[in-house]
């Protein structure tokens, strides 16, 4: 009989901080009802979007939390994390993000296609839409449509596809993509890292650009089960 296998679970995630107004009451009560349906899935470590190197630092402002000494700043890792981590008694939250420098960043590829191949760009871009956080609507709401399959597929393919500006000997997007596979594989392998037993469950809350090409990762490594996000957020 085969084992159980440990589970991994890839929360997508919008970056609080570039919005207005979460701090309010309503938005803080919705932020809540949000953490109540990610307790369901129960996991055992909490994993998220920074550099190891930065552990210290948050697991001091974590430690600050569970004391009641440290207002949550606008930033998910401590709105959904720390809040999460808090409910199930967490000892610690695992950084398992990478951020070395790339040839390009993704703003010059995409200034650099606009100028050369405006259609290639267009084709690239065409029917692709990023949900937005409106007034009238939750964030659990909101999460859902973040970590709905179909639009994270189009958000991939749109990522893929950047291989394809520049030319031969000329590999335009490729001077961003490479750094943007590896960032994505060194997560995938530092999420695999945390895992010490076959009962493990593994939240990593994460901007939901990565979420596919993480889970795809994890899927190819047939070293956990994938745990699909949207069953927790009904």
């Amino acid at each position: 009989m085969k084992s159980e296998k440990p589970k991994i679970l890839v929360f997508g995630t919008f970056h609080m901080f570039e919005h207005e107004g979460l701090d309010s009451i309503k938005r803080q009560t919705e932020i809540e009802e949000l953490v109540s349906k990610i307790a369901q899935f129960k996991p055992t470590k909490i994993a998220v979007e920074m550099v190891p190197e930065d552990s210290e630092v948050i697991n001091e402002k974590y430690r600050q939390y569970k004391l009641g000494t440290y207002k949550l700043e606008m930033n998910e890792i401590f709105q959904v994390g720390f809040r999460l981590g808090l409910r199930l008694g967490h000892e610690q939250i695992y950084p398992t993000d990478w951020m070395g420098e790339s040839e390009m960043d993704y703003g010059e590829v995409e200034s650099w296609a606009k100028e050369n191949q405006p259609e290639l760009l267009n084709e690239i871009y065409e029917e692709f839409e990023i949900p937005e956080l409106t007034d009238g609507k939750s964030i659990v709401n909101y999460y859902k449509e973040l970590n709905e399959p179909s639009w994270l597929n189009k958000l991939h393919k749109m990522y893929v596809n950047l291989a394809r500006v520049g030319d031969f000997n000329n590999y335009i997007g490729m001077k961003w993509l490479s750094w943007w596979y590896k960032r994505n594989l060194i997560m995938f392998g530092n999420l695999t890292r945390l895992i010490e037993s076959d009962k493990e469950r593994i939240l990593f809350i994460v901007g939901s650009s990565h979420s596919t090409i993480v889970n795809k990762f994890l899927e190819e490594s047939d070293t956990c089960e994938v745990v699909q996000p949207l069953g927790f957020l009904s």
